[in-house]
Order: structure tokens, then C-alpha cells, then sequence
């Protein structure tokens, strides 16, 4: 088969062997090329094409913080509420104000759509040259599994975002993505929110299908097992408002996976919320140090209390409101500092902004800022991509949704909340209010994971970043006590800290974004609308 251009994407391999595993196919020397002709000559080689899916999940392009998936989920919670932007700096502020997602020329927005393009056009090679490979049934099972489930998983994070909200009601006749099935550069249309969910569906079971023959354990959690699968099948079938389904199908991995609650992750520790060792992951990016060595190139160093410049400078806040709503019992509530002043233990990096509420959750390298000689030296970690208390939570907002499962419902929902707040009694709550005590649960247990903006734009609700100050309050800035780190004082108790940390550096056009506007969808990249004039632009 030869490489092909498909519009903004390059066929070809980028393969990597990560971990081995306990069969010998599976280990495989590493490589940076492999020749087309002998890549799908036996399972040994042509599971390095998967090697290299799993590798561009994560792979850094030419300028930060153009890096993958690892952007896509920064880009989610930046987009929504809960994570606050405390200060104008380079990265993330046009992320931030919704301006970026709407530019079609603009190159970070277009890194997205290409790396997910990129994905599925290796994926496809694979699933079309798989089965004429020399190896056993279950090895050519376990690797075109793994090549369907990520045709599906990409397809998954592109209508999420460049179509219109799956409609719970139906008629879901909007324009949703191009599908590429196959490995075609032929110009191809826009199919539709429903055909696209559909081709979504139609792969994920045809993956659970292949990957539940497999017997081998794999070795790393980088490595998609038919758990993997049904996870994201329930988080498919919970955008398309299929409650039951989605409870039932995240029910399977909860009882099958062999992951367990473990709270040690919020240990106060290097670490924290950042090692694949925690037995909650199921699906995770394993850290590569020999290879992730420039900074600004992972998911941490925009969100991780490193002595990284957009850290240090710019540390990241949880949206006071929501914390207020966090029970003072709970050891979760420790992952923010509402008043840094004089606060034990404060990690921060030397010389960096410490702000109120700022996030103390992702804890890559712990500093000692006793010591001038601290240089954020561990720049990279693991990174969860499918945590349990996640299942949990879809089980329990898919049975509440559903008006006939509350039970269920309150159950699933204790399992996490109590194991996080040992105060926490078990909700007597039923339908419409027990699933925002579920949703307020996966806003502090999935805070900068990944989800606010996905999980608005499913429940068709509308950004809103709280209150402003009233008149007579302080109303924030550099003047106002923010800058010198210390706890700014007449604080209107009603507003939310959004655009308070200087002068507005977000702006305030943000504050609200009506549910259902069109800002909502992002823009096609221009250059794919000049290489497939099939495809039809979002409204701009």
C-alpha cells in the first residue's frame, strides 16, 4: 500500500514499542521506520503499527503545546467553568476566551483534527492488512481490536467537538464528521450526527467483540484491553442520552476490570494524581522520559505546580463556587488551597504566583522551596485517560437519568463519594436531583480530566462562569491584593473568581455562552475544506 496524502493527514507509522508483553509477539524491538511491505508480514511486526497509534496519542508536534490527546484534554476543561485561568499569559488564555476553537486557520485548533486524522488513517491500515498476517487467531484478534477501538475512539472525539449535541430526542440529522472507514483520499461529505454515532457504535462492539477472545493480559495500561473498549462505549452511549445502556455497559467494566477505589492517589506526595500504579486506571498514557524530554510538550506543564514558566507564572484555580459546594470533609477539598497565605506545605516552585483557590491536584515534581537550587527537574508522568470512579459516576447518573433505577443509582454514587469523604451519607435523593448530586461528584472527582466542556455541551447547558463582583467589592486585578500573593480582602461572598485574578485577562464575552450557540461547534480547519470541498464548514 503506498502513503498517500489524505487532506491534512500523512499515512504512515510512527512505531514504538512501549512495554513488552507476556507473549512473544508482543516483543518487539523499538523502531522510528518500518518498510510497508514487511510491516504486516506476521502479528510481531504489525503490532508496532499499534505500538505507533499508541505513541501518537501523545506525540508532541513542532510547537507547544501542540501534543495530542494530552492538549485535547487540557483544551476541555480550559473551554469550561470549573478549571480557572488566573493570569494572561501565552498558552491556553485564547483557548480560555473561546476564540481560538472558531479561527479555521488557526494552527492549534488544526493540530487537533490532524492528530485525530492521524489515528484513524494508521488504524485503518492495520484493520485492512491485519488478517493476512502470519500469527495465531487471538494475536490478529487483540491487534485489530485495539486498531478498530481507536477508529472509533477518534471518530468519537471529533463529533464531539465538530458536530452539533447528540439530540436525546432524536432527529439527529445535523452535520456531524467525514468518516474515513477505509483508506481513501477521495473527497467525502460531512455524515451526519446520527451516521456518525452509528459507524461509532457499529466499531466499538465489533472491538469489545474481538478483544473479549483475548486471553493474554497486556503489561502496561497503554494498551487498550476490551475494558478499555467498554468504557468508552458507556461514555458514548451517555452522550447519546442512552441512560441504561450506558450504566450497564460501564456496570461490565466495574465488575470485570479488576480495578479498585484508590484513594492513595490524593496522597500528598510527588505523584499525586499522576502514577498508573494506582489501581483506579484503566486506560493510561505511560510515561516515556527517554523520549518526553522537552518541557511544554505534555499535559503537565500547563497543569502541574512545576517551576515550568505557564505554571509558575499562571498557576491553575478550581472555580471557587464549585469549591465551596465540596464538604470540608472530604480529602478531595485539599486538592485547592482557598487561602494560601501562610499555607503548610504549599507546593509551588520558587518564585512562582500562589493564588487562592489554586490547584494542588497534579503533582509531578514535589519542590523543596527551602532550596534556590529547585529546577522542576521531572517533567513528565503517567496520565489517566479512564479512571473507575469515572464508571461509578456513569452508572450512577445513567440509572438516575433513567427515572427508574434510583437505587442503583444511589449506590454507585456512594461507592465514590463515600470513599472520598468518610462524613458522606448515602443520598435519599431521586431522578432529576440525584443526578446533579452525580454531576457535582464528577466535577470534583473529573476536575482538569478532561470533561466540563464535553459534559455541558451532552446536557445542553449553557458556560457559566458565575457572578461578577457587585458594586463595593473588590473587583480583582493587580491593585487589588491579587498580585502580591496575599488573600485580597472584601470579597463579594456571590461572585465567582473568574476574571479576578488581574485585569480580566480572559475578557468577559466568556462569562456566558448560551447552550446551544454556535460556538459551541468548532470550525473545520480551512486546509481541509480546500483539500475535500465535500466538506461543508461549521456556521461561522
Amino acid at each position: 500500500m503506498s502513503m498517500k496524502k489524505i487532506f491534512l493527514i500523512i499515512f504512515g507509522f510512527t512505531v514504538m514499542t512501549l512495554l513488552s508483553c507476556s507473549k512473544d509477539f508482543l516483543e518487539t524491538e523499538s523502531t522510528s521506520a518500518v518498510d510497508q511491505s514487511t510491516m504486516f508480514k506476521d502479528t510481531k511486526t504489525a503490532l508496532m503499527a499499534i505500538n505507533g497509534i499508541h505513541r501518537i496519542m501523545y506525540e508532541k508536534g513542532d510547537y507547544a503545546p501542540k501534543m495530542g490527546y494530552q492538549y485535547y484534554l487540557l483544551y476541555m476543561d480550559f473551554l469550561g467553568e470549573d478549571l480557572v485561568y488566573t493570569k494572561n499569559n501565552a498558552q491556553f488564555l485564547t483557548e480560555t476566551n473561546w476564540t481560538r476553537h472558531r479561527q479555521p486557520t488557526n494552527q492549534y485548533p488544526r493540530h487537533i483534527y490532524e492528530y485525530i486524522y492521524k489515528i484513524i488513517a494508521n488504524a485503518n491500515m492495520v484493520i485492512e492488512n491485519i488478517d493476512q498476517a502470519e500469527g495465531t487467531q487471538e494475536e490478529r484478534d487483540y491487534i485489530k481490536g485495539q486498531a478498530i477501538f481507536y477508529r472509533a475512539f477518534s471518530h468519537f472525539c471529533a463529533v464531539q467537538l465538530y458536530g452539533k449535541r447528540y439530540d436525546f430526542a432524536g432527529n439527529n440529522s445535523q452535520l456531524g464528521i467525514v468518516l474515513r472507514m477505509e483508506s481513501s483520499t477521495n473527497h467525502k461529505a460531512r455524515s451526519t450526527v446520527e451516521e456518525s454515532y452509528s459507524a461509532i457504535n457499529n466499531d466499538l462492539d465489533e472491538a469489545i467483540n474481538l478483544l473479549s477472545k483475548v486471553t493474554f493480559q497486556r503489561s502496561t495500561k497503554m494498551h487498550i484491553n476490551v475494558h478499555v473498549a467498554r468504557a468508552i462505549k458507556a461514555r458514548v452511549l451517555l452522550t447519546q442520552g442512552k441512560w441504561l445502556q450506558a450504566a450497564e455497559m460501564a456496570k461490565l467494566v466495574v465488575d470485570n476490570a479488576g480495578a479498585q477505589m484508590d484513594k492513595t492517589g490524593y496522597d500528598y506526595k510527588q505523584g499525586r494524581a499522576s502514577s498508573a500504579t494506582n489501581k483506579e486506571w484503566i486506560w493510561a498514557k505511560i510515561a516515556q522520559p527517554t523520549l518526553e524530554t522537552a518541557t511544554l510538550f505534555n499535559f503537565y506543564s500547563y497543569i502541574s505546580n512545576t517551576n515550568i514558566s505557564y505554571n509558575k507564572n499562571t498557576p491553575r484555580a478550581i472555580y471557587n463556587l464549585l469549591y465551596e459546594k465540596i464538604s470540608s470533609t472530604d480529602i478531595r477539598k485539599k486538592l485547592w488551597v482557598e487561602n494560601v497565605v501562610g499555607y503548610p506545605g504549599l507546593v509551588s516552585p520558587p518564585g512562582g504566583n500562589t493564588y487562592k483557590w489554586m490547584s494542588q491536584k497534579f503533582i509531578v515534581d514535589f519542590p523543596d522551596n527551602k532550596s534556590a537550587s529547585y529546577n522542576g527537574a521531572v517533567i513528565t508522568a503517567d496520565l489517566a485517560f479512564v479512571r473507575l470512579p469515572e464508571m461509578y459516576l456513569i452508572m450512577a447518573e445513567g440509572y438516575a437519568r433513567s427515572q427508574q433505577e434510583d437505587v442503583k443509582a444511589r449506590n454507585a454514587l456512594y461507592t465514590v463519594a463515600i470513599d472520598r469523604d468518610p462524613a458522606y451519607v448515602m443520598s435519599t435523593a431521586s431522578g432529576t436531583a440525584l443526578a446533579e448530586e452525580v454531576m457535582l461528584q464528577r466535577r470534583i472527582e473529573l476536575w482538569g480530566e478532561g470533561f466540563r466542556f464535553l459534559d455541558l455541551k451532552r446536557l445542553n447547558m449553557p458556560l457559566d462562569r458565575g457572578p461578577a463582583p457587585r458594586a463595593g467589592y473588590n473587583q480583582g486585578g493587580s491593585a487589588n491584593g491579587w498580585k502580591t500573593n496575599s488573600n485580597p480582602t472584601n470579597l463579594d461572598p456571590l461572585a465567582s473568581n473568574f476574571n479576578m485574578y488581574e485585569e480580566k485577562p480572559v475578557g468577559e464575552a466568556s462569562r456566558l455562552i448560551p447552550a446551544g450557540a454556535k460556538e459551541w461547534q468548532w470550525v473545520i480547519p480551512d486546509l481541509e475544506i480546500q483539500r475535500n470541498p465535500l466538506c461543508k464548514q461549521n456556521e461561522l
